[in-house]
């Protein structure tokens, strides 16, 4: 009668010597491991789980006031093309709300038209998404 002892002892086979196919070629480890990725159940499992872990937050929205405060600063800056700490609002590509960014830069152009500023660096920031804008303190 077999025993569970037994069955896992492979002492009449371990030192027999490997032989060879002459028909088949030698397989790389990673050819041999992409056999069986088919049979990976959970295959985007571990990026799913980092995605649903990634933390977005909502869009704050702000008061008529502070709108009208931004748009002053905004048309100061643009004369003045000194450089600015611009904090806005991102929306994420794949999940809902997004996050906050803050740049420094100067603001290149404001086209009231589509409602968008660009900055010098060439980026597009829609003047909705803009959540303050403040001077560089040049002492820093």
């Amino acid at each position: 009668m077999a025993t569970i002892k037994n069955i896992h002892d492979y002492s009449d086979i371990i030192n027999l010597p490997y032989k060879k196919s002459k028909k088949y070629k030698h397989m790389s480890q990673k050819d041999r491991a992409a056999q069986f990725a088919p049979f990976a159940a959970l295959t985007g499992h571990k990026q799913l789980i980092h995605e649903t872990q990634r933390i977005t937050e909502e869009k704050r929205e702000i008061d008529e006031n502070k709108q009208q405060i931004l748009n002053q600063k905004l048309n100061y800056f643009i004369e003045t093309k000194e450089k600015v700490k611009i904090t806005y609002f991102k929306k994420d590509a794949r999940k809902a709300g997004g996050s906050y960014q803050t740049m420094i830069q100067s603001i290149k152009k404001l086209d009231m038209n589509n409602k968008i500023i660009t900055l010098q660096n060439k980026q597009i920031i829609n003047l909705s998404d803009i959540y303050e804008i403040e001077a560089i303190d040049h002492n820093d």
